[in-house]
């Protein structure tokens, strides 16, 4: 069961919180299925992740400045192993995207792979202090919050409690 899931990640041009952020995630996921008894020797429980570029950082009054936005976040999410990016058009908060526009969202991807060359190296980030430390970060308080609703009595009553709705808020307010 847990090979048939695929995760859908929002990309941004917080280049070293993506990266981070995926890199978590497969961490978390790891965990999840070694409590479930899938072990870790094998690649039955390792997360797939298709990272999509964030309609939040997109602006619509500079829709120019998204093409850099894009760019990183599709950098951002390749250097932090997403198996597939989809890189939204950089007029689509605009309304429906144009020709030109949906080219280059195709081309970002190509043009990072053969003029930056960054699947040439198995894992770019690795041993950064920096990305390591985030990482690491993110995923102690994202398996705390996984435990919390846990000791809630699970995702639908902590739904029902307001757990979820509270810890929204609170994310929101800060």
């Amino acid at each position: 069961a847990l090979a048939q899931l695929e995760f859908r990640y929002a990309a941004t041009a917080d280049q070293f919180l993506t990266i981070a952020k995926l890199r978590a995630a497969r961490r978390l996921w790891a965990r999840v299925a070694q409590v479930c008894g899938a072990g870790t020797e094998t690649d039955a429980g390792a997360q797939r992740q298709h990272a999509v570029t964030s309609s939040a950082m997109m602006s619509a009054r500079d829709p120019w400045v998204n093409m850099l936005r894009t760019t990183i976040a599709c950098f951002s999410a390749v250097v932090g192993g997403a198996d597939a990016v989809t890189v939204q058009p950089f007029d689509a908060c605009l309304g429906r995207p144009d020709e030109f526009s949906r080219r280059i969202a195709r081309n970002t991807q190509a043009v990072l792979r053969d003029e930056a060359h960054i699947g040439r190296v198995l894992d770019p980030a690795g041993g950064s202090w920096y990305v390591e430390r985030l990482t690491e970060d993110l995923a102690r308080a994202a398996w705390d919050w996984f435990t919390e609703i846990e000791r809630a009595g699970g995702l639908a009553a902590a739904l029902e409690s307001g757990l979820v709705a509270r810890k929204l808020d609170d994310t929101w307010q800060r």
